[in-house]
């Protein structure tokens, strides 16, 4: 399991006139720091929201050093995915459901320098897609409907989430466990005791008076979470 909690904000939720702003807030040394920020890339199609791609995507990465998480919710990702690994992002991850060969795309992102994530949505059972997980560097496992931000958490996932856990302390997988989807002060610590290492969240940072400090205090809450377990 990674060593400490990763929290990623989901600019989702942010201020989307003021994103370099919102994501510096997040930016400063020490604890108030996010780890990776959450980048929903989604095309209208796939879910039926819109909301932003390469482009907002490449500005983002002279804008901050912070890691790019890029979950990719978009129709045919085989095509569109690489470029997002090319353009500098940190994890490229897309829908098990929607890629037509997801291993020849783990390693065609892999190849063009960024980590492979494969995502499933809440109805998706984990047990089809684990020899297609061995080819990614993260799973995410969605904890809502993927398209729209603000949506409460659905904890019947967690059973996905301790089966990659344990698949992983076992050495039958290595990924880093990801969860998005609901994530806030209520729902972080059971995640965290199901064994995710990577916590995604929107609101409880961006609806919150100091980014920085909700970041700080959702990792302390899962770290501590971790070791009570």
């Amino acid at each position: 399991m990674a060593h400490q909690p990763l929290i990623a904000p989901s600019i989702l939720s942010a201020d989307f006139a003021r994103l370099g702003e919102e994501i510096d807030a997040v930016a400063k040394a020490g604890d108030t720091r996010a780890d990776w920020v959450h980048v929903d890339v989604m095309d209208a199609h796939f879910v039926p929201n819109l909301t932003l791609g390469l482009p907002v995507v490449r500005s983002l990465l002279k804008a901050t050093d912070i890691p790019l998480d890029c979950h990719l919710m978009i129709e045919d990702p085989d095509r569109w995915a690489p470029g997002y690994a090319e353009a500098g992002a940190y994890n490229v991850t897309v829908h098990v459901e929607a890629a037509n060969d997801p291993v020849m795309l783990a390693k065609n992102l892999r190849a063009a320098g960024a980590k492979a994530g494969l995502s499933i949505k809440p109805g998706t059972p984990l047990e089809d897609h684990l020899d297609t997980l061995r080819h990614y560097d993260t799973l995410l496992v969605m904890s809502v409907e993927p398209g729209f931000g603000g949506q409460s958490f659905i904890p019947e996932v967690l059973e996905k989430v301790r089966t990659a856990r344990r698949l992983v302390d076992t050495g039958h997988l290595q990924v880093l466990v990801e969860i998005d989807g609901g994530i806030n002060a209520d729902t972080i610590e059971q995640a965290a005791e199901a064994g995710v290492d990577c916590f995604v969240a929107g609101s409880a940072v961006y609806g919150a008076q100091d980014p920085g400090q909700a970041v700080a205090a959702l990792r302390a809450q899962a770290a501590a979470a971790r070791v009570a377990h």
